[in-house]
């Protein structure tokens, strides 16, 4: 077992790995990159800090209804974004994924309280953003 921030997307449920989550906080302003990609909702300001917001939905396929209410600062492998989600729910202990999943964004799934987890590869996504205005930690 591994601890993991619970999230939702739309009516989706998933998990991101504790040891790879910075914060959470409301989206809050986000400007818009011209020309960026479509997954790139544009840039955030965390404390003087200037993150990309990445559409955890666009990503992972998944429809949303409305605009996403909070980010999830993230990090692997040096890199950092912000993920737009609609919901961080709580921080606990998942069984290790189990069952396998389409996306390849995800390491696969677990059942938690009845729902079935889809547990994120953070440094998949990362490497599925490279170029995407990522920003190194450390500069």
């Amino acid at each position: 077992m591994r601890v993991y921030v619970r999230l939702r997307i739309a009516s989706e449920t998933y998990a991101m790995p504790v040891e790879h989550v910075l914060g959470v906080a409301d989206v809050g302003q986000v400007r818009a990159v011209p020309r960026a990609r479509p997954e790139l909702l544009g840039i955030w300001n965390q404390r003087g800090r200037i993150l990309p917001v990445v559409d955890l939905a666009r990503l992972l396929g998944v429809t949303r209804t409305g605009p996403p209410e909070r980010v999830l600062i993230a990090e692997a492998r040096g890199h950092q974004a912000c993920f737009a989600v609609d919901g961080v729910s709580e921080v606990g202990e998942l069984e290790d994924p189990a069952e396998e999943t389409e996306s390849d964004l995800l390491a696969g799934a677990t059942l938690a309280d009845g729902d079935l987890v889809g547990v994120i590869d953070v440094p998949r996504v990362f490497d599925s953003l490279e170029g995407l205005a990522g920003e190194r930690s450390g500069r």
